[in-house]
């Protein structure tokens, strides 16, 4: 969904407009639906990485804290697009759509940015071996772009200007706005996420000799595929409404408010997905872990059992 920013004011052209969205009830229930699904799998997230150390790992950090923007998202973001626009406080608020504007691009911004960090991260400590990894050090980077992405969101909410159309952003208006916003929040991030995944690839086969055992060969081709999984992921998220909003620019007959409300579903269900798709992936990392454990014990009792006891009257 693509709040507005406001340039120069025309309320008598907004009334021929017609509505800028469908807001029907399938609107309301499904977005609804998948906020309250997408905020119980994110705090179920939360808890169990609260609890469980293990979970706490150099490679997998990123991805847990990247649940701050679907709590933005439900908890911010959704319910003032809906209550903007169903009970027309857009049309007299114009920092209720800002603020809906900053959230919005926030949350773009911040999760493809998080990973791009997360696919470099992993591509410069998976071969080495880390120290403790302390709340500090995992509070540093991720505080680093939220800060990044609220100022980045404020820049292409406050600077541009257009003709007001509640509550729609002028990057989704504009061309000369729309360029540097998909190059900044998407293509930068997701060439560098690429990259990277390449990189990782091309090292693993490179030193695929030096691993001796294969449970440690097994587990970096894991994360290389956990990874795969979530470039793919923001490819899903981002391209279906950015570039829906890049064809409107180009040929303005192709907007269709069916279409818009279509593309704001997609992007409120999808921002909800990372959450069930992270909770899935603790799952069968907890479930790794125990038949890790039992595996051990297994060889300890195994181990002991062929001991030979020594006789007491032996010299």
């Amino acid at each position: 969904m693509y709040p507005f920013v406001l340039g120069a004011q025309n309320r008598t052209a907004n009334l021929t407009i017609g509505p800028l969205i469908a807001l029907g009830p399938s609107l309301v229930i499904i977005t609804s639906l998948g906020i309250v699904i997408g905020t119980i799998f994110t705090i179920l997230c939360i808890i169990r990485y609260l609890r469980e150390p293990d979970l706490r790992t150099h490679y997998t950090y990123i991805f847990y804290f990247i649940l701050i923007y679907c709590l933005l998202s439900s908890c911010i973001n959704v319910p003032i697009h809906l209550i903007g626009y169903y009970l027309n406080f857009f049309e007299n608020s114009i920092s209720l759509c800002q603020t809906s504007t900053v959230h919005y691009l926030t949350i773009n911004i911040g999760m493809v940015t998080s990973l791009a960090y997360a696919s470099v991260e992993r591509h410069i400590f998976i071969f080495r071996k880390n120290g403790l990894l302390t709340w500090t050090r995992q509070l540093l980077p991720v505080s680093c772009i939220l800060m990044y992405s609220y100022i980045v969101a404020m820049l292409f909410t406050l600077i541009p200007t257009c003709v007001y159309t509640p509550c729609f952003a002028c990057h989704t208006t504009d061309l000369k706005y729309m360029v540097p916003w998909l190059t900044i929040s998407f293509f930068l991030p997701q060439f560098i996420m690429i990259i990277s995944t390449i990189l990782l690839l091309f090292r693993l086969y490179q030193q695929r000799s030096n691993f001796n055992k294969r449970p440690e060969w097994s587990v970096l081709q894991r994360i290389v595929g956990q990874m795969s999984i979530y470039v793919i992921w923001s490819c899903l998220y981002y391209c279906p409404v950015s570039f829906y909003n890049l064809s409107i620019i180009i040929d303005p007959s192709n907007y269709s408010p069916e279409l818009k409300s279509i593309m704001n579903i997609v992007n409120t269900v999808i921002v909800q997905s990372y959450s069930i798709l992270t909770f899935i992936s603790m799952l069968l990392f907890s479930r790794r872990r125990q038949e890790q454990r039992k595996k051990n014990s297994d060889i300890k009792l195994n181990n002991l059992s062929t001991i030979t006891p020594v006789a007491a009257n032996e010299s």
